[in-house]
């Protein structure tokens, strides 16, 4: 019999960190947290669960991506947790299917 190894995602400390920036999740698939909006995506460190990768969304303004991941930053260490900003995402439509692609640009 093989046996599977489940990662856990801290996802409820991912949760409060996007909460403290102002936004809540409204998905989470894998290692992906998606914030109300698409406006960014938490990633998890595929090896430290305390590390939380940001991603803004392309058409996210600057500055108001600035004032995000200030508020994140500030509380992320209460969470016990690491915000590493790492570049922007685009989300496609992948062909005529009920699919999404995404794309992360750093």
């Amino acid at each position: 019999m093989k046996s599977t190894t489940i990662n856990f995602r801290p996802l409820g400390k991912a949760r409060e960190v996007a909460r403290a920036s102002g936004f809540d999740i409204s998905y989470a698939y894998e290692d992906l947290v998606f914030s109300e909006h698409n406006l960014f995506i938490i990633k998890f460190h595929e090896r430290d669960n305390s590390k939380l990768l940001l991603y803004f969304n392309v058409d996210c303004d600057p500055e108001e991506a600035k004032i995000i991941e200030k508020k994140m930053q500030r509380y992320a260490p209460v969470c016990e947790m690491r915000i590493v900003k790492k570049g922007h995402f685009l989300i496609k439509q992948k062909g005529q299917k009920e699919e999404l692609e995404i794309n992360f640009i750093e």
